[in-house]
């Protein structure tokens, strides 16, 4: 990340008065709550893709003593999941660089990294929720099927089930939340001090 110092020393040669006179320090707390965005984001993808990397043996090991064709195709979207997951995460931190080393340029770079992950949050059901929920139900109904391959639920699948339908629906809204509260107002924020730039 470019450094606020030279950030500021850039502006004043390039700006004119018309620009707010609070503005260095309207940057100066946007640096640093970008900064504790990227910290949160940083340990929640080291979190997630350890979880996912050592998840993967497990669901191997699982696909060669799979007991049913439902099961094994539960095992195989959850190993799917497991390498998709770390590239989508890794993904959301891609970055264009900027050519200078403006404001402008600087409120441009943090606002393509919030925008990120806030979509991120918001399209968390399809590469997420769904991959996994989908391995989770093939996975334990496919351990379930008999010899004549009918799949056998009984009360304590219905329980489970509950609780995965709980589970998914409050990582739903929790990210739905952290996506309205946590990136949006930034968002507004850093698109605010861009549109200031061009008046």
């Amino acid at each position: 990340m470019m450094k606020l110092d030279d950030l500021k020393k850039d502006w004043q040669q390039t700006i004119t008065a018309s620009v707010p006179d609070n503005l260095d320090e309207v940057i100066t707390m946007l640096e640093k709550e970008t900064k504790k965005m990227d910290k949160e984001v940083k340990r929640r993808d080291i979190l997630e893709i350890s979880i996912a990397v050592l998840l993967i043996p497990v669901w191997v090991y699982g696909l060669f003593n799979s007991v049913s064709t439902m099961q094994t195709i539960g095992l195989c979207i959850a190993i799917l999941s497991c390498v998709y997951i770390p590239y989508k995460l890794v993904s959301a931190k891609q970055i264009t660089p900027q050519k200078n080393s403006s404001i402008r340029d600087f409120l441009l770079t943090e606002k393509q990294k919030v925008k990120q992950q806030k979509q991120l949050l918001e399209s968390i059901v399809w590469w997420y929720i769904a991959p996994l929920t989908s391995a989770i139900l093939l996975i334990t109904l496919g351990a379930t099927v008999n010899e004549s391959g009918f799949v056998q639920i009984n009360t304590h699948l219905f329980f489970y089930y509950g609780c995965v339908v709980l589970l998914v629906v409050g990582v739903y809204f929790l990210n739905k939340r952290a996506a309205k509260k946590k990136f949006g107002p930034l968002l507004e924020n850093i698109e605010q001090r861009l549109a200031e730039l061009t008046h």
